[in-house]
């Protein structure tokens, strides 16, 4: 039963590894099971549009470099949440979190 456990667990991490793509591997794959996978995955998710639209928005203002020191930021952001997830305690991310409920 531990090593099922485990491997939910690593699912956390992974759901924000690629954020919206993960995200929404791990929602479709594991998330009718387990409503707090379901949860970080909908939160990978929403964390990975927002990058998205942030590069997107610098970029469009001539400042590329910027938009992708914020996503790498955002991403950094996202593996921390994964990981205290994954070390069972729970991170609130604002906004989204709620959203997300």
């Amino acid at each position: 039963m531990a090593g099922k456990k485990d491997d939910v667990r690593v699912l956390y991490i992974f759901a924000y590894l690629l954020e919206w793509l993960s995200g929404i591997i791990i929602l479709f794959a594991f998330g009718k099971d387990d409503k707090k996978l379901r949860k970080h995955s909908l939160q990978a998710i929403l964390l990975g549009i927002i990058s998205i639209i942030v590069v997107s928005f610098f970029s469009i203002m001539a400042i590329p470099l910027f938009g992708s020191a914020i996503a790498l930021l955002v991403w950094l952001y996202g593996v921390y949440i994964g990981f205290e997830a994954y070390m069972g305690r729970e991170i609130s991310i604002p906004l989204i979190s709620e959203y997300v409920k």
